[in-house]
């Protein structure tokens, strides 16, 4: 084994605890953002949430974030829904009791709540979603989406991006900025958070691309490690 470290670099933002973590002695991880996040003043989607629902939804950690400061009066309808693990374990913490699809995408969410017949739905989600739930969905379900957040795009040009074995994206808005100024070599492996991600990797004219078996950082880095170890 070549004992040079795999040098990998992030299209989003890492703090330096989390990129020590990450790199754990194995790799060498850089941080380069394609994508910044704005969050959305309260007052300004606040009056938008119906006093009755029958369910939330949340499809990002980042929507918890903006929705967390005004949980307790907001009236919590009886189901939440979350796509992915550290989704809701973020609203476990809220003291919310949280059901998860075993699939993390948003196709398997929308089978699960149609099993259940709900009809007045809440979804807090940022500017740019990956799915359309109301077409998953149907007309049959009342969905209000709300904008919590917002995903701005960084274009650039990567100047360094030959010096890198791999790159990861962690999600399609990542990709599409990142590819407005910049292409993958055939010597660079990527790496994708899950099947949106992936398919929108492969649109940009990306090929072997890799998503871990749960669309969650660690199984990511698990991923990683298996590639080059």
């Amino acid at each position: 084994m070549n004992d040079k470290k795999p040098k990998i670099v992030f299209t989003t933002q890492l703090s330096e605890e989390k990129r020590g973590r990450l790199e754990n002695g194995r790799f060498l991880i850089e941080s380069e953002p394609f994508i910044t996040i704005e969050y959305s003043m309260p007052a300004l989607w606040r009056s938008q949430v119906p006093e009755k629902t029958d369910a939330w939804i949340f499809t990002s950690k980042k929507a918890v974030k903006a929705v967390s400061p005004l949980i307790s009066d907001l009236g919590i309808p009886k189901h939440v829904f979350a796509v992915g693990s550290k989704t809701a374990e973020m609203l476990e913490e809220l003291e919310l009791n949280v059901s998860v699809p075993e699939e993390y995408n948003a196709r398997a969410l929308a089978e699960m709540i149609q099993e259940l017949k709900l009809d007045r739905i809440v979804h807090f989600c940022g500017n740019l979603k990956a799915a359309d739930l109301g077409k998953l969905l149907g007309k049959e379900v009342n969905l209000t989406s709300i904008e919590v957040y917002q995903t701005k795009l960084t274009r650039h040009k990567m100047n360094d991006l030959e010096n890198f074995d791999g790159i990861v994206f962690m999600s399609p808005s990542a990709v599409d900025s990142f590819s407005k100024q910049n292409s993958v070599s055939k010597n660079m492996q990527v790496f994708c958070i899950g099947p949106t991600t992936k398919e929108a990797a492969e649109d940009a004219g990306m090929q072997n691309c890799i998503i871990p078996e749960y669309s969650t950082v660690d199984s990511l880095m698990e991923s990683i490690h298996e590639f080059y170890f």
